[in-house]
């Protein structure tokens, strides 16, 4: 396989994977449209502090310390949306790009003869290298010389400054100003705030400048890149080079005596009054605040430690044992728990492998069903409660001392005990117990167990003396040493710190990604207008763009030089390693297991290639007799043995009692000494004698060779004729046995009926044994397949990893939005299985490929089956032939006759189909057939491959049960390691460790305000998870919003029936207070009967008109609920053609831009060409002249 496909490219990618972190890092999936925002609540930073740190904090301190200063809010509902999540990612990249003493500082700008904007991009690349080339790796250098990072930024203020007031040059910095920004990115709700707007001003200003609260600070770069950065000047850029943890890069490590002193003195200290308000004397160096102190629990004891003391309360770090934290690597070398893995594997080999059927462990002694049920589930229970316990115990002790936090002598001398205990006492203490055994069982294996267990020993010894030679200096000294961070600052920290790089890699490629596409050409200049529309246009085309990601040699090259880690940031399980290994143990030992077999079996045919000659004189022999009745055997002296082919095995007297006691029986005595000796006795399977001397008449004549007793000489005395294996006499062969009398006497007193089934039999075996060049044909290939396929697995699992790992950050296989993705965060306990099933399925995968390939080959080659199997391949050649054919007229036929799904000429096509669908109808049948076969073959291959489905999606699940859900649990492996490995993921714990570390002093909300406008500028596209509030809404809908403006073309008409709307509602209610003043006038004249027939009339008028005035009102509610829905179809009829158009209009307005670039190009070339004109015409006129 190649282990390459098609993935996004660029900005897409990037998105891409943002949204796998949301799903990764989200710990509740119960709602579904609040999951799929990709929001990060208190809920979800809480445990992963937990699962990855230790780190115990509630939901409530995890809202206060961390969520608050991060843009999240401190309400119970308030969380981290990408937008966010991305500003609190950029923190480094800022910190770095803003040097203090380059962009921050108002006298280095005083003495500056240029400003940022003022210098030409080539010198500002230049100055920006020249300041931080002592801290950047290789990657940021080419980085730097593809983008200068203060041209992003210049760009960024540029294009906010544009979209908000039309103009991009540099404004004072006012309330009013943060209003209308943020306004134009439809965010007003983050400026409410008047005390946070001062917050946001103030970050802007040079603190080492006078301060003067009159003055007005000017929006330029300068002024924005100190309110991106102002707050996160704690954060020391240096880590990213140092070999250190996470946890040490914001907490760091101090001597005994040291942490003791400031734990002791912290204890006994109380919070101030205002602890927000509280200040230090620090002065930006990242020292330990009064109520953020380091304790000394945190390195030595095994109880709760508290790491910070906080205004929102104490924050404590658990006792993990990170010495066996398998999920997240936590221990200090990958090399010496790998170490203590292959350990384990073979103290399993050797002394637990009994515990498979414990012996003298009985549950019941009888015979029946019920009895072996019961055996079995007892034999079951105690080989998990033995591999539990003692697994348990072992890995405990002999990894101690291999904690990443804790730095312990006692924890030493645990791990070098566990080393005496379980791999240098067994070989020196014999025990035999119910469960397991130390005896020695002899021969090789205990020679090659007792190998391994001294080399072992003594490299898990090594790594020890490591661990004590660690605890002489701090962590970071460590770190920051070349030499000593190779040896002594074990791997986790070695591989952090590549991760770190793949953080700032990963990054700096999302930046200029983004970057990227607020240009339509290759051209970096200054902005002239808002590019937000184009980048989202662009954002959409490079959406549907995809590029080749991965492959099988990409992966191992990565893996080999370190790239794997450094930039792609793919953290391989050391549960993966130790898989592999234990795949190398099981692949060797299952092909020496299946060699020996194939060796024995062969073995049973005679070696062509040794020679051996027995040759006696029939008058040395006799016949032995029972009663006066042959036993169809002789016995004879004098035989010589000749040639390296006539060894024979020395009789074993308990299992081959009734064939020793016959040789002593009846074998010759020794003709030197005229004694029988039976004190070695040799037996033979295979071996005849040949029967020498003027009797024969120079005729063969050949007796079986059973049992000799050896003299001096190479002779012995032997018993001939009888077959050891079912003691079958008469064996005796040849022509020249007539002539022999004492042949002739022992063959006549053979049963006819004996003779002819003998005949038979012997005839019939010799038909059906196959030859011995077939066997070991038989062997060669299979072995040189198993061979295949273990090299095979072993070399595919990390490229396929790989690839798996980068399917789900590329989107490839979905996972936010995938309602499949919720089943790998159910049941996480069964990546237990990974490693075993690596092991076993190896074995497996191994075992059934040998037996399948020798069964093949052996029916192709098999005399009983060769007739078959030449019918078939003549089959197999005229259906290929046949087969040959019909391809070339279905090429033809198809280019005459379709289009695509479209026939050019349907009779013709009919005609075809109808022929081809008859003739399939009896193909068909060899179709499955080959079909059969080829799935159980991949099936045979892909049994030890559990990182790849062999079942296609749905096809393993029969009634709600997974025939094969083993690489769905390989992949929660993954995704576990992903969860808390990734580089983003890291960074992110980074940062709400140094939150946790400086409080209020790291990361503030105007800080983060200012960083989130800078992801809105640079990154429209990320707004849309700001927006989507409602999971159905479209991405295209919200997409659309991000770049839709209003129309007042048909906001005037909406306007225009409001108003109609208002004034005949105003009129008719003018009408009813005229009637209602008239009503009470007539009432008033009540005493004036004359008039009372009038005012009868008038009140009769009135109430008409009164319901005249409801049916109006009525028609006019009518007419408002009638507009109403005409303004909504007019809304969604705005939405549809900007929808339509919007595109288009970009379009043009790039096709417009293209041609006036055009326009201007052909002006210069119309000048070049008057100008060639003019030298000509000036040319010409020399000549004449």
């Amino acid at each position: 396989m190649s282990y390459s496909f098609e993935g996004p490219v660029g900005a897409a990618a990037d998105a891409k994977e943002l949204e796998y972190i949301a799903a990764l890092i989200q710990t509740s999936h119960a709602d579904k449209e609040g999951f799929v925002d990709a929001s990060i609540d208190a809920r979800d930073i809480k445990y992963y502090l937990m699962s990855r740190f230790g780190i115990e904090m509630s939901r409530e301190q995890v809202r206060k310390i961390i969520l608050a200063g991060l843009g999240g809010g401190e309400d119970e509902d308030d969380c981290l949306d990408l937008c966010e999540v991305v500003a609190a990612l950029l923190i480094p990249s800022l910190r770095k790009i803003v040097d203090e003493n380059f962009l921050l500082s108002s006298d280095s700008a005083e003495n500056a003869t240029k400003t940022i904007k003022d210098v030409p991009l080539q010198e500002q690349a230049a100055l920006v290298k020249a300041q931080l080339a002592d801290d950047q790796s290789e990657d940021e250098r080419v980085f730097l010389e593809r983008v200068s990072p203060e041209e992003i930024i210049r760009f960024v203020l540029e294009n906010i400054l544009k979209h908000a007031t039309g103009s991009s040059e540099p404004q004072p910095l006012t309330k009013e100003l943060i209003r209308t920004i943020f306004a134009a990115f439809d965010e007003t709700a983050l400026v409410t705030n008047e005390e946070l707007v001062s917050e946001m001003i103030a970050a802007a200003k040079d603190s080492n400048a006078v301060e003067d609260t009159e003055d007005t600070v000017l929006l330029d770069v300068k002024a924005f890149a100190r309110a991106l950065t102002a707050d996160v000047m704690l954060y020391d850029p240096s880590v990213e080079k140092r070999a250190t943890t996470n946890f040490v890069d914001a907490f760091g490590t101090l001597d005994e005596s040291s942490q003791r002193a400031e734990s002791s003195s912290t204890r006994n200290t109380e919070l101030p009054d205002d602890p927000d308000n509280f200040q230090d004397n620090s002065h930006g160096q990242g020292l330990r605040k009064l109520n953020n102190v380091i304790k000394d629990e945190i390195t030595n004891g095994l109880d709760d430690s508290v790491i910070a003391v906080t205004e929102h309360g104490p924050v404590s770090k658990k006792f993990t044992l990170s010495t066996i934290d398998f999920a997240v690597d936590n221990f200090r070398s990958k090399t010496q728990l790998l170490l203590v893995w292959f350990g384990f594997l073979c103290f399993f080999a050797r002394y637990l492998s009994s515990g498979l059927r414990p012996r003298g462990a009985t549950v019941c002694s009888g015979s029946g069903f019920g009895c072996k049920i019961s055996q079995s589930v007892f034999n079951w229970v105690v080989l998990m409660l033995l591999l539990s316990l003692i697994g348990i115990v072992y890995f405990i002790s002999v990894g101690s001392g291999n904690d990443v936090y804790r730095r312990s002598y006692l924890d030493i001398v645990v791990g070098v005990a566990g080393v005496v205990v379980f791999m240098i006492l067994p070989h020196q203490i014999q025990l035999e117990t119910p469960i397991f055994s130390t005896e020695n069982v002899g021969g090789w294996y205990d020679t090659l167990f007792v190998v391994l267990f001294i080399i072992l020993a003594v490299l898990t010894l090594v790594c020890q003396c490591l661990n004590a030679a660690r605890l002489s200096f701090s962590d970071e000294f460590i770190g920051s040493n070349k030499f000593l961070s190779r040896i002594l600052a074990g791997s986790n920290a070695r591989d952090e710190m590549k991760f770190k790089s793949a953080a700032v890699f990963k990054v700096n490629r999302m930046l200029e990604n983004a970057y990227s596409l607020h240009h339509p050409t290759h051209s970096r200049g200054e902005v002239n207008e808002g590019t937000n529309e184009l980048a989202l246009l662009n954002f959409t085309k490079v959406s549907d763009k995809t590029e080749v990601v991965g492959g099988f040699k990409w992966a191992w090259k990565s893996f080999l030089n370190g790239d794997l880690k450094r930039k792609e940031g793919i953290w391989l399980q050391t549960r993966l390693i130790a898989g592999l290994m234990a795949q190398l143990l099981f692949s060797i030992i299952a092909i020496i297991i299946l060699s020996t077999n194939w060796h024995y079996v062969i073995g049973l045919y005679k070696d062509d290639t040794t020679y051996c000659s027995i040759s006696f004189n029939p008058e040395s022999c006799y016949a032995p007799e029972v009663n006066g009745t042959s036993l169809g055997i002789a016995a004879c002296t004098d035989i010589m043995f000749e040639g390296d082919g006539c060894d024979g095995s020395k009789i074993d007297i308990v299992s081959n009692v009734e064939l020793f006691n016959l040789t002593c029986q009846f074998i010759p005595p020794n003709p030197a000494t005229n004694e029988t000796v039976c004190d070695s006795v040799f037996f033979y399977e295979d071996h005849y004698a040949t029967f020498e001397g003027e009797l024969t008449n120079n005729e063969v004549c050949q007796a079986q060779l059973t049992t000799c007793v050896f003299y001096e000489n190479n002779t012995a005395a032997c018993l001939l004729g009888l077959k050891p294996q079912g003691l079958i006499p008469w064996r005796f062969e040849g022509p020249g046995c007539e002539s022999i009398p004492l042949v002739e006497e022992i063959i006549d007193t053979r049963p006819a009926l004996f003779a002819d089934a003998e005949a038979f039999v012997d005839e019939s075996i010799d038909d059906y044994i196959p030859k011995r060049w077939m066997v070991v044909l038989c062997a060669v290939v299979s072995l040189i397949t198993g061979c295949f396929v273990a090299i095979s697995l072993f070399a595919n699992y990390i490229p396929s990893t790989v690839c798996t790992i980068m399917k789900f950050r590329s989107g490839a296989i979905p996972s936010l939005r995938d309602p499949n993705f919720i089943q790998y965060r159910k049941t996480l306990e069964s990546v237990t299985y990974i490693i075993g099933l690596m092991a076993w399925g190896t074995w497996s995968s191994i075992f059934f490929t040998v037996v399948v390939v020798a069964g093949g080959v052996f029916f192709l080659v098999y005399q009983v089956t060769r007739p078959i199997v030449v019918s078939i391949v003549a089959i197999v050649i005229g259906i290929t032939v046949t087969l040959v054919f019909k391809s070339i007229l279905i090429t033809v036929l198809g280019r005459v006759n379709y289009a695509a799904f479209y026939r050019k000429r349907p009779w013709l096509a009919n005609i075809c189909g109808v022929g081809l669908e008859c003739w399939h109808l009896g193909l068909s049948s060899g179709y499955m057939l080959s079909r059969a076969i080829k799935l159980i073959v991949a099936a045979t291959m892909y049994i030890g491959r559990i990182d790849q489905p062999f079942l296609g999606e749905g096809v393993g699940v029969i009634g709600g049960t997974h025939l094969d859900k083993f690489p769905s649990i390989y992949r929660q492996g993954l995704l576990s390691a992903d969860a808390h490995r990734h580089p983003y993921i890291e960074r992110l714990g980074l940062i709400y460790l140094l939150k946790i570390r400086h409080g209020s002093k790291f990361g503030t909300t105007a800080g983060s305000i200012w960083r989130l406008l800078f992801v809105f500028s640079l990154m429209p596209w990320l707004r849309k998870f700001r927006i989507a509030n409602d999971a159905d809404i479209p991405e295209e809908i919200v997409m659309l919003q991000l770049t839709s403006g209003s129309n007042t073309k048909y906001e005037k008409i909406i306007k225009d029936l409001q108003e109609e709307l208002n004034e005949e509602k105003s009129r008719l209610e003018k009408e009813i207070r005229i009637l209602q003043g008239k009503i009470k006038m007539n009432q008033g004249d009540a005493n004036a009967e004359t008039n009372l027939d009038n005012l009868l009339e008038m009140i009769s008028n009135l109430q008409h008109k009164i319901d005249s005035a409801g049916e109006e009102k009525e028609k006019q509610n009518s007419l408002v609920r009638s507009l109403e829905h005409e303004m909504s179809e007019l809304q969604q009829t705005k939405s549809k053609i900007e929808n339509d158009h919007l595109y288009e209009v970009m379009a043009l307005k790039k096709e417009l831009s293209e041609a006036v670039l055009r326009k201007d190009e052909l002006m210069k070339e119309r000048d070049e060409l008057m100008k060639n004109n003019t030298d000509l015409i000036g040319l010409l006129s020399e000549r004449q002249s």
